[in-house]
């Protein structure tokens, strides 16, 4: 489950019309939220306030394995819409199995204008974290220069490491169709250079310029085929299947996106460097009628390493999600399969106009449980949910081959803002 922080962050981008999913080291996001979570360390209870719509802050204190906390505070130059806890969007919180997809031409809302009708980006972040009793900080500031430009630093202060302590700046420049990121970081001083192109289908550049209809085209579609299904049997003809009905689910099934990237850097101490490059098909389920699916492939060729993933939402309530790494040098592999599952609350509608039976409908979200199962990792559970007015985790990581501890570790998580 994301933090508040984390949340008002994504808030923050989202408002402002950054999509920080069309980057290359974003390239696998949709199996990293099924794979790669997080479980709570020990016993945690974070306390956030939105003192003003620009300012928020957040208090968290660790009292189980070691007592430590910490502190922060956010502002930014616009509002953010931001719930309180009880009231939130549960989907936003969490970190789920999704596909991210915005139009290439983003939305002119997001500029203010001279009077010479030039462009001025007046959008900008400052973020702040203080851990006690450690004395570590952490600060991000994020500046937006143009439309498609946006700079991103990062500082860590640890006093008690001063080989942790470190500043990365990245150069963000994102036209919808390709994007490029550029970072320097002090630690080693680390250059890097990262791309990602994506490659429209035309039927998707049809939809990006005409949407309404595309819409309500697949509105029709999904209607029809609905009242296919709800007549009764003898007045179907099994036999009598257009095949222009065939072509069309054909067609529909063929939209998507194929995105290539690539990422280079070189570490100027250590004069050492190294390149990698995938590739991902993700289908729009905003534009057809199949089930969302994201394929993606990784390769390292200095390193040797590459990985193959394949996510996928079975049902509306089940996610999928296989993952195969491989070594071409030291022949180690590893698989992993992973799976998460929505909760909702099941509400009733009123009965049908022929009063014959009630039809239940989805309701809202108000849980997700996820599980993976690893050669080397082992099990690890997590289950996100709503308890009252405040937020939970509750996650377990183990290793049946271990007879000593097969139970590595258990971490439970509770938040709470307004």
């Amino acid at each position: 489950m994301h933090s508040f922080m984390d949340y008002c962050l994504r808030t923050y981008f989202k408002t402002i019309d950054w999509n920080d999913d069309n980057q290359y080291s974003n390239l696998c996001a949709a199996s990293r939220a099924i794979l790669d979570f997080q479980i709570p360390r020990g016993l945690t209870f974070a306390i956030s306030k939105i003192k003003f719509p620009l300012l928020k802050a957040s208090y968290s204190m660790n009292v189980s394995p070691i007592l430590n906390g910490s502190l922060g505070y956010l502002f930014t130059s616009r509002p953010l819409k931001v719930d309180p806890s009880e009231r939130v969007n549960f989907m936003e919180m969490i970190d789920r199995f999704h596909i991210n997809y915005m139009p290439r031409n983003y939305s002119p809302e997001v500029l203010n204008k001279n009077d010479d009708g030039s462009e001025v980006i007046k959008d900008y972040l400052l973020y702040g974290r203080l851990f006690v009793p450690t004395g570590r900080l952490e600060a991000i500031y994020s500046k937006r220069f143009s439309r498609w430009m946006q700079c991103v630093v990062t500082a860590v202060s640890d006093p008690r490491s001063k080989a942790a302590s470190h500043v990365t700046t990245e150069l963000q420049y994102d036209v919808g169709q390709w994007c490029t990121e550029l970072s320097y970081t002090t630690d080693g001083e680390l250059f890097g250079v990262r791309g990602l192109y994506n490659f429209a289908s035309q039927s998707q550049e049809e939809t990006d310029t005409d949407s309404n209809n595309e819409e309500q085209s697949l509105q029709d579609k999904k209607k029809k085929k609905d009242d296919n299904l709800k007549a009764p049997l003898v007045e179907r003809n099994v036999f009598d299947v257009s095949s222009e009905s065939e072509d069309d689910d054909e067609v529909e099934s063929l939209k998507g996106e194929w995105s290539i990237g690539a990422e280079l850097y070189y570490g100027v101490r250590e004069r050492s460097g190294g390149v990698s490059a995938g590739i991902r098909y993700r289908s729009l389920p905003q534009f057809s009628l199949q089930s969302p699916i994201s394929v993606t492939y990784l390769i390292n060729p200095i390193m040797g390493h590459m990985s193959a993933a394949f996510a996928a939402q079975v049902s509306d309530d089940l996610a999928l999600c296989p993952r195969f790494e491989f070594n071409m040098y030291s022949y180690e592999s590893d698989l992993m399969i992973g799976a998460e599952w929505w909760q909702r609350e099941h509400e009733r509608e009123s009965e049908s106009n022929d009063d014959t039976v009630n039809k239940s409908s989805q309701g809202e979200v108000t849980g997700i449980v996820k599980a993976t199962v690893g050669t080397s990792r082992g099990i690890t559970l997590l289950w996100e949910g709503k308890y009252g007015k405040m937020l939970f985790s509750l996650g377990l990581v183990a290793d049946l081959t271990s007879r000593i501890s097969p139970i590595r570790s258990v971490g439970l998580q509770f938040q709470y803002f307004s």
